[in-house]
């Protein structure tokens, strides 16, 4: 498929399945599942890599909880309900979805062995075979197919597929359970910023992507009988945005670094990342649209697309703002 079409007619011309099992013949589902289970066992680096070159060719698949957070979370995890379905999911026959709240009403949370409430955006959750559901002091990994949860699909502005998922009171088993207590209250945090991390991971490869396609154009395009590139406020643009995306790079290999220290710096990476991101990403694929003109704004040109990836990375996951005040707050 080619990267660049819009996104409805990507999703016309591909098979998600086949999608997928293609990722995984490419072993990108077994790289951070750890050694002694069937895995790669590669660090937050590497997979944070693979991430950001689905965002450079806008890949639809919602890959980041599968290959990036299920298998981190699966080491801290108390029972075997998680752990068990890796092998499954190295093999491309399991996918993940990210469930968190709160939602738009009630907050997650389990009471006397059921399920309430309803969850934010999952990305992903319509074509995920088990949901990981981040609820109030709890950790659960759900068969999405036997669990009787009511559904809201919708399409981000970015083509990708989201849902919120509504509870009411859904029966959870013992053998669901992968955190309670602390322990769901450490993995929570840490799936937080893992979400962040990928999340930022894939809105970088869409905007160097981005850029070094802007950059093509404005060599080809002439204007006053030489190319747009030669002209010294468009170089001054162009060099902003290059500057800003690599501040979002190192941004990202701090939290890279993070992901496995201390949970009070991973929380002040994760929120500056997505503060970064949500500011001075967006003001850099903004760029791009102004310095192509009419030809930006049109739907068939990719940048206009880039742009729609980045403002809903800025907003999943909590916004600029949001991440902002948190961290003033300490």
């Amino acid at each position: 498929r080619h990267p660049w079409k819009e996104p409805a007619a990507r999703r016309a011309a591909g098979d998600p399945a086949a999608t997928w099992r293609e990722l995984a013949e490419l072993g990108w589902f077994a790289m951070a599942v750890p050694e002694e289970l069937g895995g790669l066992g590669a660090d937050a680096h590497r997979c944070l890599l693979i991430l950001q070159e689905a965002g450079r060719v806008m890949l639809d698949a919602p890959v980041m909880t599968t290959l990036l957070i299920a298998p981190r979370l699966a080491a801290g995890a108390e029972g075997p309900a998680l752990p068990t379905l890796l092998e499954g999911a190295a093999a491309g026959d399991v996918r993940f979805a990210l469930v968190t709240g709160p939602g738009r009403g009630a907050p997650l949370r389990v009471a006397d062995g059921r399920l309430q409430g309803t969850s934010a955006l999952a990305v992903g959750a319509a074509e995920a075979t088990h949901w990981l559901v981040v609820a109030d002091g709890v950790l659960l990994c759900l068969n999405a197919a036997a669990t009787p949860a009511g559904r809201e699909d919708l399409r981000l502005i970015d083509g990708r597929a989201a849902s919120f998922l509504h509870f009411d009171a859904v029966p959870v088993s013992d053998e669901a359970l992968v955190a309670t207590g602390d322990a769901a209250a450490r993995l929570a945090e840490e799936a937080a910023a893992l979400a962040i991390a990928g999340t930022v991971a894939d809105a970088l490869g869409a905007l160097s992507a981005g850029i070094d396609r802007t950059t093509v154009y404005l060599r080809e395009r002439r204007q006053f009988g030489q190319p747009l590139a030669a002209f010294q406020a468009v170089q001054h643009l162009m060099a902003d945005s290059y500057c800003e995306m690599e501040g979002l790079a190192s941004l990202l290999l701090w939290l890279g670094a993070a992901l496995d220290g201390d949970p009070a710096e991973r929380r002040r990476a994760a929120a500056t990342a997505k503060i970064f991101l949500g500011r001075q990403g967006l003001a850099a694929v903004s760029r791009c649209i102004q310095v192509t003109g009419g030809m930006g704004m049109a739907e068939e040109y990719p940048i206009g697309h880039v742009f729609k990836r980045l403002q809903t990375a800025a907003a999943l996951f909590g916004t600029a703002d949001h991440h902002l005040h948190h961290l003033a707050a300490g």
